[in-house]
């Protein structure tokens, strides 16, 4: 698994998963003004694909925003063709470890009925914080090992 940025090519790829119910109702649709926002370069936000080679289309989407404290607030959506297999949580550990020297934390905020992201998340080692939002999120933390002064 490797990750590399999202291009525009991609755009067409990621906006057909739209057309899967579980895929619109969880995340928001990659219009132009989330294009502009991941790509541009002064940006605190970032949009990396997962593939399994650099020919290959697209796995997974991640979206990550850096936060103030050296962590970043991660969003992950898997190809709906590939749901249900174990990509997520291949995806979400091969991410971490991609990342893990470069952030201090991971945080990803979960509707409190997506059952598959929380167990996804916990298996990747993701705690559960008690500081959550009251707006139906449960929100979930991963430790990572950089060192940011």
């Amino acid at each position: 698994m490797s990750f590399r940025p999202f291009r525009r090519d991609d755009l067409a790829t990621y906006a057909a998963w739209f057309d899967d119910e579980e895929v619109a109702r969880r995340v928001s649709f990659p219009d132009a003004d989330w294009f502009n926002y991941v790509m541009d370069p002064s940006s605190i936000a970032h949009a990396v694909v997962a593939v399994r080679t650099p020919s290959e289309a697209p796995l997974a989407v991640l979206q990550y925003d850096e936060e103030a404290e050296g962590g970043i607030n991660l969003l992950i959506a898997v190809d709906p063709a590939r749901r249900g297999q174990g990509f997520g949580k291949r995806i979400l550990a091969a991410f971490v470890e991609h990342i893990d020297h470069s952030y201090t934390h991971i945080d990803g905020y979960i509707e409190d009925n997506n059952f598959a992201s929380i167990a996804c998340v916990e298996r990747c080692g993701f705690i559960r914080q008690t500081e959550a939002p009251d707006d139906g999120f449960l929100f979930y933390r991963k430790l990572l090992g950089a060192k940011i002064s």
